[in-house]
């Protein structure tokens, strides 16, 4: 026997056994009937961790594009705006935009 050791120790462990069953009424009441060992729980966080990177990368590379396409729609707005200043006024109405 330890010295110093209460009583608590054992009332513990034996509190613990009615709650684990109690889980495990309760997860068979909402149809959990198998829980997935701990290696498949791994390859699934390692798959779902492995889609985040792909997901993050085409983002980033979505982001990008859109930068150039942002662009790409500014430089050819000032040409518009640009090209439509030098025409005169009576070649205007000709123009179709």
């Amino acid at each position: 026997m330890i010295i110093g050791a209460s009583k608590s120790i054992p009332d513990q462990t034996s509190n613990r056994i009615p709650t684990a069953r109690f889980t495990k009424k309760g997860l068979q009441d909402l149809g959990v009937t198998k829980i997935p060992g701990s290696k498949k729980i791994q390859k699934r966080i390692e798959n779902l961790e492995s889609k985040q990177a792909a997901t993050v990368r085409e983002k980033q590379e979505l982001l990008k594009k859109q930068k150039t396409l942002n662009i790409i729609r500014q430089n050819f707005t000032a040409l518009l705006s640009e090209q439509s200043s030098q025409i005169y006024p009576s070649q205007r109405d000709n123009v179709q935009l």
